[in-house]
């Protein structure tokens, strides 16, 4: 895995770094020095490991931060202090004053605080070997979440797809429905546009199911949403409610147009029989109701809904293979 490292520090922090820690050059790694040049690389760019040096006290307040935005939150930050302790310091000093920055660190959502002391490889070849094992270790860990969090978030976008998707059709699903209806009202209201609401129900259906079986009434549910997904503007969003029903949502688009648009989905249906195989073509047409929300109406999804349903009623009950309107 590349994994995106933004090292936040001076020239002589990310040079030492680059040269110590095996398999960092081998990342794509960004250096930036000052909290401005580190918050504009986060605004244009999603470091998945943060490396900061923590003798620039603004550091500490960057990783703070960006560990409060759920946008960073899955951001391995890693606070590194090169500085030396006093020599005056006794052992149990230093380990107290370690021990006292590390749960500073911790506290203000940093993942690690390691001490990197600039060790001269040639007095103390241990010490600095098993620091630089220390940030490796660290880094490969950053990597194993980053890939875990990774594989998560595909398997959320396949269950999401999968419980929001009609699985006959490949239209969105009454669940996805629901959930979009609201947010586009919300956009319609927003912007001060109007949005229009259809609802269409294959005439007759049961009488196909009856006749010829399930297994074609399926396959006329599948070629019914072709048509529809094939005949639609990029802002019309198709669904299928349940049954033979489906619902379009029209964006920006006033009582008018939307009537336009559903004589048009009529015809589209009443105009061309559906043809299973060779030897059977089934003619069938389509019931639409049609309810618009005008710009600044505050009307709630429900009760758009209801009046796209209350047309729907009316079209099929005076004589169906039509469109009924407010």
């Amino acid at each position: 895995m590349n994994a995106s490292v933004l090292i936040v520090g001076d020239s002589l922090f990310s040079a030492r770094l680059s040269e110590q820690v095996k398999g960092l050059n081998a990342l794509n790694c960004q250096q930036v020095n000052g909290v401005e040049a580190a918050l504009e690389f986060l605004e244009s760019d999603n470091p998945e490991i943060l490396l900061l040096q923590a003798s620039q006290q603004s550091n500490w307040e960057i990783c703070r931060s960006i560990k409060q935005h759920r946008r960073f939150l899955w951001c391995y930050c890693i606070l590194l202090d090169e500085r030396d302790c006093p020599q005056t310091h006794t052992n149990e000093a230093i380990l107290l004053r370690q021990a006292g920055v590390s749960t500073t660190a911790l506290e203000i959502g940093a993942d690690a605080y390691l001490w990197f002391p600039n060790f001269s490889k040639s007095k103390n070849e241990d010490a600095h070997d098993h620091l630089d094992r220390l940030v490796q270790a660290h880094i490969r860990t950053a990597i194993r979440r980053i890939q875990a969090h990774n594989e998560l978030l595909q398997t959320n976008d396949l269950l999401s797809s999968i419980a929001l998707v009609d699985p006959l059709t490949q239209l969105g699903n009454r669940r996805a429905f629901d959930w979009e209806l609201p947010r586009q009202l919300q956009v319609s209201r927003d912007q001060e546009q109007s949005l229009s609401l259809l609802i269409l129900d294959i005439d007759f259906f049961k009488k196909v199911n009856d006749e010829y079986g399930h297994l074609v009434g399926d396959q006329v549910l599948r070629m019914f949403a072709s048509r529809l997904r094939h005949n639609m503007r990029f802002y019309e969003t198709p669904f299928r409610y349940g049954g033979e029903e489906f619902i379009v949502i029209l964006q920006n688009t006033s009582l008018q147009e939307a009537q336009k648009v559903a004589e048009r989905l009529r015809r589209l249906i009443n105009d061309a029989p559906f043809v299973i195989n060779r030897h059977l073509d089934l003619p069938l047409t389509v019931s639409i109701g049609v309810a618009t929300v005008a710009a600044g109406d505050n009307e709630p999804a429900e009760q758009l809904l209801g009046r796209a349903d209350q047309n729907l009623l009316r079209a099929k009950s005076t004589g169906r293979n039509r469109v009924i309107t407010n």
